[in-house]
């Protein structure tokens, strides 16, 4: 059963407000206009601050824009989408290591606001931190050290970012009680009485407790953190609109905390925010996201970009109240958008808002991330496998793991020649299929210096990690040393596939003739979770421990990484527009939020500089 839900209008319909928003892509420089909104973020020194992220957002709508300042410290918004009416903003600057500083403008768009910022140095700033800054800060002096901090870092970031945890302070019994709960949550909240306790966290629970009360006790010195360079260059110049769904057991409700407050630290999803996971962009520019949670609201969301509206879309579960949840998303070459359902394939049509669903034969079950081949068949995942379903017939064929394993498959991808890819997460290794001859081969993920963490491990850890089948049978995903290759994708026009390598920080291109992996390590050991290939072969990936998506440019072999405005989106998802820029867009799990990430050029941001000061001059330099 499908029901349309009532759209919850949430943005553009209050008289006088325009949002700041982008038409369509960001001008070309021969059409740029004059800028809405700009200025300059100082220290109190009176230095410039580049990098520095601005945020702007309209009283009364849940949209924010947030751009970044170049290397004099100065900041340009883009021109205001039509109507091209003013309104009350909320302008905030943020650096980490610095209090925050906010006004409040009337924007008109037929003159420029100058809004200057100066900020001054903060006395604690460890609620600004990303997840990377926290790792990197952990005590690593001695060889024992260095082994619980791998161990914190497989066991306690898994679901979450660092900064979650680490930006409380507990005593020993303290973070005994935390590791406690964490070893009996899910992704998704409590687990009940009855629920098993992850047995690796019950194992290190008293060790972890004492090195966590050393370094983030009452009374323990503080940490020394390397702060992270901020953003230049071309990674200081997109565009950053975040977009808030409603929660969903409660329709017209945002969550509480959403990140965009650096001082607040890191959300967390337990406040009703978990639960919004992938997201594709149909043919008219609407962006669909899937919800992973069980509700009794939605199935999927449809967010507008032009003007913020949400609409949810509820399938009904077979007790004919709940909704069915939903997971991973793809839009196919004619449309149509693909899904996967509580173990059923579904099929949207967006224009026309009808929906079909297709259930593999017992006991398979649909599963995870979803991608078209070159022949327009579906992969999707299952059980120690994978799934190809052809539309025309209706069927579905079914690839078995050679290495059985635990059976998870997370990540699915397909390439142009009609083969499926997969991601046997817990077990390092990415599953192949030849569509044409059923062959099943599949690519170990080994990277060079793989065993460096491993080595860290003492002969009881690994006796320990062999009783309870690690990369064999028994579905642990804390793993040391492991590299844990979560999503991929094939590059659609091309001959790789992308894999993300979860915990070894890397990005795997396989060539789909010869099976071979070449491994590009990340700039930051951050924990990249899917990756997308645009039309340029330009490959994306999300760093959900790090607030920020990373492009890799395979030609220079180069990563540049784009900041996001807001702390703990825990990103799980990567997904592009290529109808624009290419856009990127990637969904807040912890925050019910979805952000679009647009891109200017040096010339466009001259352009930006050159207007913003003919309109000072034009208006008497104010």
């Amino acid at each position: 059963m499908f029901e349309r839900r009532p759209s919850v209008v949430l943005a553009g319909m209050i008289p006088g407000v325009c949002v700041l928003l982008l038409a369509g892509t960001v001008a070309p420089a021969a059409a740029q206009e004059p800028t809405p909104l700009a200025g300059t973020v100082s220290a109190s020194s009176g230095e410039p601050m580049a990098g520095v992220a601005v945020s702007a957002r309209a009283e009364g709508t849940p949209l924010t824009t947030s751009v970044f300042t170049d290397e004099a410290g100065r900041y340009y918004f883009p021109p205001l989408a039509p109507p091209l009416e003013g309104g009350r903003y909320r302008v905030w600057a943020q650096a980490v290591g610095y209090e925050s500083a906010s006004a409040h403008v009337a924007l008109d768009p037929s003159r420029r606001m100058a809004q200057d910022f100066t900020l001054s140095t903060a006395a604690d700033f460890t609620h600004q931190l990303s997840g990377v800054e926290w790792l990197d800060a952990l005590p690593a002096e001695t060889r024992e050290d260095r082994r619980l901090k791998e161990v914190f870092r497989v066991t306690c970031t898994e679901c979450h970012q660092a900064g979650l945890v680490l930006q409380n302070r507990f005593d020993e019994r303290g973070w005994r009680a935390m590791i406690d709960l964490m070893a009996n949550v899910s992704y998704h909240g409590w687990r009940g009485r009855n629920a098993r306790p992850s047995i690796t966290i019950e194992y290190y629970r008293d060790e972890l407790a004492a090195y966590l009360a050393r370094a983030r006790g009452p009374e323990s010195p503080p940490l020394t953190f390397n702060l992270q360079p901020r953003p230049t260059g071309e990674a200081a110049r997109h565009v950053v609109t975040e977009y808030d769904i409603p929660i969903a057991e409660l329709p017209t409700e945002l969550t509480s905390i959403d990140g965009s407050d650096w001082s607040e630290g890191i959300p967390s999803g337990m406040r009703g925010g978990g639960g919004m996971h992938d997201a594709a962009v149909d043919d008219d520019g609407n962006v669909w996201i899937t919800d992973s949670v069980p509700n009794d609201f939605r199935t999927l969301a449809r967010v507008d970009p032009r003007t913020g509206q949400v609409t949810g879309y509820k399938l009904t579960a077979p007790d004919g109240r709940r909704a069915r949840n939903s997971h991973g998303i793809t839009k196919a070459r004619d449309g149509m958008l693909w899904f996967d359902t509580a173990g059923s394939l579904g099929r949207l049509d967006p224009t026309t808002e009808t929906f079909e669903l297709y259930t593999p034969p017992r006991p398979l079950r649909v599963g995870g991330s979803l991608q078209e081949d070159g022949h327009g068949n579906i992969w999707v995942g299952n059980r120690h496998g994978a799934l190809k379903f052809n539309p025309e017939n209706n069927d579905f064929t079914y690839y078995q793991n050679r290495t059985i394993g635990d059976g998870q498959t997370y990540g699915t991808a397909a390439d142009r020649l009609g083969n499926g890819w997969w991601a046997q997460f817990n077990m390092d290794i990415v599953g192949h299929a030849n569509g044409t001859t059923g062959e099943v081969d599949e690519v170990p993920m080994r990277p060079p210096g793989a065993l460096d963490r491993e080595q860290l491990l003492t002969p009881e850890d690994r006796d320990f990690f062999h009783r309870i089948g690690a990369m064999r049978f028994s579905g642990s995903v804390y793993n040391p040393g492991g590299q844990a290759p979560r999503r991929l994708a094939a590059d659609p026009n091309g001959d790789t596939v992308w894999v993300a390598n979860w915990w070894g920080s890397n990005l795997a291109k396989i060539d789909i003739h010869t099976l071979e992996a070449t491994y590009y390590r990340l700039p930051v050991d951050a924990h990249p979770y899917a990756t997308v290939v645009d039309r340029n072969h330009m490959v994306w990936t999300n760093l959900s421990s790090d607030d920020a998506v990373a492009k890799f440019d395979p030609n220079t072999e180069e990563y540049t990484i784009y900041k996001l405005p807001s702390l703990g989106a825990e990103l799980r998802h990567i997904a592009v527009d290529d109808a624009g820029g290419p856009d990127v867009w990637v969904v807040y799990r912890e925050a019910s939020r979805a952000a679009r990430i647009q891109f200017r050029t040096e010339a466009q941001l001259r352009d930006a500089r050159a207007a913003s000061a003919l309109a000072t001059a034009a208006a008497g330099g104010q």
